[in-house]
């Protein structure tokens, strides 16, 4: 089985940092909860805390590039008097994402434990070459979709059956990397939603699903299309079985499935009925579900291995620190580029650089595309592009419906993050491969993605 990397001192047990990331996601869920306005100070100040305390642990381009990030906020608070207010307000507007970080561990937690997810693992390993990408993606789409960056690391294990054949194990990853990203066009667990569904106030998660869904299927196929024709005459994807028989896959994908639409179902009862924020829903939501499915794994055999499994789970925390000062980087940034630029969105609700395309609308949706994915590339965070285009435009002065223009930011939260070499899906992926995140964000995933901007702007053509 493939290993986690090896614990070091960024990754040992640190009870202090521990501690602060409860404090700071108990507090914002009990403000958000109770109205509990005085909570969210204390809470933001615990962020903070954390975020200093961890700040020199996170990777170097990482740290680079939250202090690029942070000297030109200040510098922008400075010229404009606001430098309280713009790093109050992106820390506070950190506290809801942070929600959905908390929330994935105890997703993978109890995913990693289920004899059923086992169970589909072991049959993805034993599928034929040819056959194997395309279960693998889809199966990484399903899971992503459910548990986050959790259903990559849950597949990562399969990778051990190419470990000696570099250009099968490339294959496979990008059926994981390229399955995963593109669940973020329409699953409410991925925290691009989350952003999307701050900067358009007036539009519910279930109202973009079905036009997300629309997009990621195109993406799906895309990938296999893609990989058809780029390893055309390749070795398969590792090996098989001399005359295995194929799998039966069904009946551990129909329970995992079962438990995705517990989730969901969970999830979206708390949003309707109990009218919470999705990312207050999901901080609930996620370890309920968690514990219920550890009790149901282990409370008659080994009612011991829920605790050990618990402590695992809050022990991770501090390995939010990457995303936590990333996030709150980009989020004071957008803050002081959104103080520091008009808001009247041009001329009578006009985009400001309307006139600087080419007049086809097809033509103009896919060079925006490609510009944001090279911009993504580089290193710049999504949320900031987000924050500065909802800043600058009037999303209405578009011509798209809402519900399709959220489902389109969704998508371009996923390309963004996998062609980006400083993204957290980048860099977990680099965990479990002998190449860096630079590789495989420029490599692996630029050329697909770029291709697959045409496909995006077919969609947006026939859905608008």
């Amino acid at each position: 089985m493939t290993a986690m990397p090896p614990a070091d001192a960024a990754t040992a047990p640190r009870p202090v940092s521990m501690g602060l990331y409860a404090i700071a996601a108990a507090l914002a869920t009990c403000a958000d909860l109770f109205g509990l306005a005085a909570a969210l100070p204390v809470a933001g100040a615990a962020l903070v805390a954390f975020v200093l305390l961890e700040f020199a642990r996170i990777r170097r381009p990482q740290q680079i590039a939250a202090l690029v990030l942070f000297v030109v906020s200040i510098g922008l608070g400075l010229r404009f008097g606001a430098l309280w207010s713009i790093l109050s307000e992106g820390v506070l507007k950190t506290l809801p994402f942070m929600l959905i970080f908390a929330s994935v561990g105890w997703l993978r937690a109890a995913a990693g434990e289920s004899p059923s997810l086992m169970a589909l693992r072991q049959g993805l390993s034993r599928m034929p070459p040819g056959r194997r990408f395309i279960a693998i993606s889809s199966a990484a789409h399903g899971l992503g979709a459910g548990f986050n960056l959790a259903g990559m690391g849950l597949l990562t294990p399969i990778l051990d059956d190419v470990k000696d054949d570099p250009e099968a194990g490339q294959r496979l990853r990008c059926a994981i990397l390229w399955g995963f990203s593109t669940a973020a066009s329409w699953s409410p667990f991925l925290v691009g939603t989350a952003v999307v569904l701050s900067a358009l106030p007036g539009v519910a998660w279930f109202q973009m699903a079905p036009y997300g869904v629309f997009i990621a299927v195109g993406f799906l196929i895309w990938a296999a299309v893609y990989n058809r024709l780029v390893h055309r005459g390749a070795k398969p994807e590792g090996p098989a079985p001399p005359r295995a028989p194929m799998p039966n896959l069904w009946p551990a994908a129909l329970r995992m499935l079962v438990a995705i639409l517990l989730l969901f179902a969970l999830t979206l009862s708390l949003i309707e009925i109990g009218g919470l924020r999705l990312t207050t829903a999901i901080a609930i939501a996620a370890p309920c579900f968690g514990l219920s499915w550890l009790a149901l794994v282990h409370a008659r055999r080994d009612p011991q291995r829920i605790a050990q499994v618990v402590r695992g789970v809050i022990q991770s925390y501090p390995g939010m620190r990457t995303e936590s000062t990333l996030f709150v980087a980009a989020n004071i940034f957008g803050v002081a580029i959104s103080a520091s630029l008009p808001h009247d969105h041009g001329t009578n609700g006009a985009v400001p650089w309307a006139g600087l395309g080419t007049g086809v609308d097809f033509v103009d949706t896919l060079l925006a595309i490609w510009a944001y994915l090279a911009v993504c590339a580089a290193g710049l965070h999504p949320v900031i592009l987000l924050v500065v285009f909802t800043t600058l435009a009037d999303p209405a002065a578009l011509g798209l419906p809402l519900p399709l223009l959220g489902a389109v930011f969704m998508a371009l939260w996923g390309m963004g993050t996998a062609v980006s070499p400083l993204s957290g899906t980048t860099l977990f992926m680099s965990q479990f491969s002998p190449v860096s995140s630079f590789t495989i964000a420029w490599r692996w995933n630029s050329v697909f993605f770029s291709l697959g901007a045409v496909w995006l702007a077919v969609a947006i053509a026939l859905l608008r």
